[in-house]
């Protein structure tokens, strides 16, 4: 990107839905649906929502009541990832968003349930 060159601010729903895209590329799983469905309409610019990433883990938590359903906690922490960095979204590599995404939401120490999530396809946290 030259300088002078805008980035168009993604909408909530928007970061969201790629997250899910990128998480759960067939739809199969019912806990990240549940997420997006949750977001599908909110239209705020997703660099605006104060604290976006506390925001989408809580309804996160929210979904996944036992707390045993990483992926869509993953999923959450990559749409605030994404939101932050609409440049790497285009072309983006599937590994290094949902890794860079647990890696800030949980500072380095991702729960149990996350760990085992990203590590059952084969990414290391």
């Amino acid at each position: 990107m030259s300088p002078g060159d805008n980035e168009r601010i993604q909408p909530v729903s928007e970061v969201v839905r790629e997250a899910a895209a990128i998480a759960d590329p067939d739809g199969a799983d019912a806990a990240i649906g549940a997420l997006v469905e949750i977001y599908e309409d909110d239209d705020r610019p997703s660099t605006a929502v104060e604290d976006l990433l506390g925001t989408l883990l809580a309804s996160a938590e929210g979904i996944d009541l036992e707390g045993d359903e990483g992926g869509v906690e993953v999923t959450a922490a990559a749409a605030a990832w994404l939101a932050h960095n609409p440049a790497q979204a285009n072309g983006h590599e599937r590994d290094h968003v949902l890794r860079e995404g647990a890696r800030i939401a949980y500072r380095g120490k991702p729960p149990e349930q996350v760990e085992a999530w990203l590590a059952g396809r084969g990414i290391k946290p």
